[in-house]
């Protein structure tokens, strides 16, 4: 008797006659692997013919039968629809990824309403980010009404918190202090000024989220979630700039600063929104450290934020962001060992 491979799948086991005939057939390719079950080892298919000296040919379409292959297969190829319905769920993310590739056409269509574009430009990237964030971190805890509810949430608290921000001494306070020429007091300014109060904002949502689940949420669920917070938080902000400050730069500045604005910077929020919530999540589990946990959820992404908003996109700045990505990826992946440690503590 033989078994049969292809790719990593086995089937079998069949007779000599039943794999000759599979073969005839074209059920079974030169390609596909062959072995006796009294050995482990793979031979293909044509291996397989030559040294049993067995001379057949597999059918293959003929010129000649062209016109009545292609009516046979007329049902397939002209009502694929038929098949829809039984793969929707299973392809959820194939659809919405072709759903996403529209939006810039819809955006084009608001041309002359910038700030309408700039927003569906906005939501374009983000929900490119958004994608490759659920393939690669969402646990079997994630929500797809969760992640829907956090983006406007976030949008909405912050347009609040800087509709009001700016009316108060502390902005004035902030001002001078990011505008020193001296380093030192330009990263105070951007800690205490920027810094703190753009990551409180963004966690303030993700706390919501974790009081008002019924589950547990694990550090990873929670770290999704933030980098959702902070995707939302740096879309807004991008989208502010290029009503702003971008309008007053020459084309080739404006340019690039539209681009990274709505595709780089806006990820570099959601690692330090990442960071935060992860600490934020043990708060809730770890309750021996509950505060200690969500001062450092602050503190940290903070601190990691005003250092890269005082040096920019020089070298320091990027070894800024690449320390936080690494920072971030232990906790994504290590989380474990370190729930360990602090049980240890």
């Amino acid at each position: 008797m033989f078994y049969l491979k292809r790719n990593t799948e086995e089937f079998g086991p069949y007779n000599a006659k039943q794999v000759q005939s599979a073969y005839i057939s074209g059920s079974i390719l030169k390609r596909d692997l062959i072995r006796h079950d009294n050995t482990s080892k793979y031979i293909s298919i044509t291996e397989f013919l030559e040294m049993n000296n067995i001379h057949i040919q597999q059918k293959e379409e003929q010129i000649g039968e062209i016109f009545f292959n292609l009516l046979k297969l007329r049902s397939i190829i002209l009502n694929p629809f038929k098949y829809l319905s039984s793969s929707i769920k299973e392809n959820t993310i194939v659809y919405v990824l072709l759903a996403i590739v529209l939006i810039p056409i819809l955006a084009l269509s608001f041309a002359g309403i910038p700030f309408i574009s700039y927003s569906i430009y906005g939501f374009y990237f983000t929900s490119i980010w958004a994608l490759i964030l659920y393939k690669i971190i969402a646990t079997k805890q994630t929500e797809l009404q969760t992640t829907l509810l956090i983006v406007p949430l976030t949008i909405i608290a912050t347009i609040g918190v800087f509709t009001i921000y700016p009316m108060t001494y502390a902005w004035e306070i902030r001002l001078s202090f990011i505008n020193s020429d001296k380093l030192l007091i330009k990263f105070i300014g951007m800690l205490f000024g920027v810094a703190i109060v753009e990551e409180l904002l963004k966690q303030i949502v993700v706390y919501f989220v974790i009081f008002r689940s019924k589950k547990v949420l694990i550090p990873r669920t929670a770290i999704f979630y933030g980098m959702i917070a902070g995707l939302s938080f740096g879309i807004y902000e991008g989208v502010d700039y290029q009503m702003t400050l971008n309008k007053t730069l020459d084309i080739n500045h404006n340019y690039y600063y539209n681009i990274i604005r709505l595709t780089s910077l806006p990820f570099f929020h959601a690692i330090w929104a990442g960071l935060g919530a992860y600490f934020a999540s043990l708060s809730f589990i770890n309750l021996r450290y509950k505060y200690s946990f969500r001062i450092v959820g602050v503190l940290i992404p903070a601190f990691l934020h005003a250092l890269y908003n005082t040096f920019g996109l020089n070298i320091l700045g990027i070894l800024t962001i690449v320390f936080s990505s690494i920072l971030l990826t232990v906790y994504l992946t290590k989380s474990d060992l370190v729930s360990k440690q602090i049980n240890n503590l």
